[in-house]
Formats: structure tokens, C-alpha cells, sequence
């Protein structure tokens, strides 16, 4: 049940259900789950010791936020990993799943809306589908977990950055296609660094 329990509040930290900052309310939680505090506590507890959450000074439990210094090393570390991952999954991620997926950031694109919540659920679809046909399970679970931290940087998505994001994504899907890995590896990278470099103005206030 733990396990089980986990699992769901992993869910809800990377969907922002539990965005950073927020206070841990045991009962709510328990309500909402439909489970007793003993399994809760017991994830809870998990979740903490993997630094998903931490103690504030007047002893509450709350989701951690990100620093920028952290998240700049996360984003250097994935920038590190996932264009080997691309290029590994060239030629390997099933057709159906990349029409779709373009498909999805085509209407996305059209819609002209930057706070869809579907932005933030095409990047996370894209990069799964990459670390499923990769074909190594470590490296896959490595880049998840380092996305997993990025959600606890809490920083609006850029508005202006809908256009390009898309653009981005749709040069990885079409290298991914083409059996390019040169292509999809130099996708990725350039998606990382515009990643990077958005936040930056943004904390810049440019």
C-alpha cells in the first residue's frame, strides 16, 4: 500500500498537483486518497528521504522548491545524457507514437495558447517515448529522475517560448523518424540549451 501510495504522490509532485512550496496536509491527503495515515506517513517518509520534500523551521512538512543553482545543475547533467538518449532512440520509437505526437504539438501550436496544460503533457510524453527506446534502462531512469527534479523548480513557462518549444520539438520527432541520430542528437541538445537559456532571462527579467 506504501508503494502504491508513493507512487500517486509522485504523480501528483511532477503534474504540480503538489507544487512546490505547499504544505503537506496529512489528512487532506489520506481523504484524498482513500487511505489510512500509516501508508501515507510511510511515503511521505520516502519521498522526504529522496528530497522530494523537507522540513520547514517550524517542523512542517513541505514540497521543496528548486533552487536556480540546483536546477542549472540538473539541466547540465540532462544536457549531458539526453542527446545520447535521442540519438540512441533514433529510427526506434514507434511510428504511431511519433505521428501522434505531432500531432499533438501541431494543435498546440495552432491553438496559440501557452498555459495549456497539454505543453508541459507533450514535453513529458516526448521524453518518455525517448527514454523507452533507447534501449538502456539506467540512462532511461537517470533522465527521468532529473526531470522529475525539474518540477520542483517552480517558474512560470515562458509565453514566448510556445513557438520555438514547438519547433524544437518537432525537429526531435522528425530526426527520430528519419533513423538520424546525428540529427536527433543535435535536436536535443539545441532544446536543453533554449531551456536553459529561457530560464536565465527569465530570472534576468528579460
Amino acid at each position: 500500500m506504501a508503494e502504491t501510495v508513493h507512487a500517486q504522490l509522485l504523480e501528483m509532485l511532477e503534474s504540480r498537483r503538489l507544487p512546490a512550496d505547499a504544505t503537506i496536509a496529512e489528512r487532506r491527503l489520506a481523504l484524498e486518497l482513500g487511505v489510512s495515515r500509516t501508508p501515507l506517513r510511510e511515503a511521505l517518509r520516502r519521498l522526504e528521504g529522496e528530497g522530494w520534500l523537507g522540513r520547514r523551521s517550524d517542523g512542517t512538512l513541505a514540497v521543496r522548491r528548486l533552487d536556480v543553482e540546483e536546477m542549472l545543475e540538473v539541466l547540465q547533467v540532462r544536457r549531458l545524457l539526453e542527446p545520447e538518449a535521442a540519438a540512441a532512440a533514433a529510427g526506434r520509437v514507434p511510428a504511431t507514437v511519433l505521428d501522434a505526437l505531432c500531432d499533438r504539438v501541431k494543435r498546440l501550436l495552432a491553438s496559440g495558447d501557452p498555459l495549456s496544460p497539454e505543453r508541459a503533457a507533450i514535453d513529458q510524453a516526448l521524453h518518455r517515448a525517448i527514454g523507452e527506446a533507447c534501449g538502456n534502462r539506467v540512462l532511461a531512469a537517470a533522465i527521468a529522475e532529473l526531470r522529475r527534479r525539474s518540477v520542483l523548480f517552480a517558474t512560470r513557462r515562458l509565453p514566448e517560448r510556445l513557438e520555438p518549444v514547438c519547433a524544437e520539438h518537432l525537429a526531435i520527432l522528425d530526426a527520430l523518424g528519419a533513423d538520424q541520430a546525428g540529427a536527433a542528437r543535435a535536436a536535443m541538445a539545441a532544446h536543453l540549451e533554449n531551456t536553459r537559456a529561457g530560464i536565465l532571462r527569465r530570472l534576468g527579467g528579460g
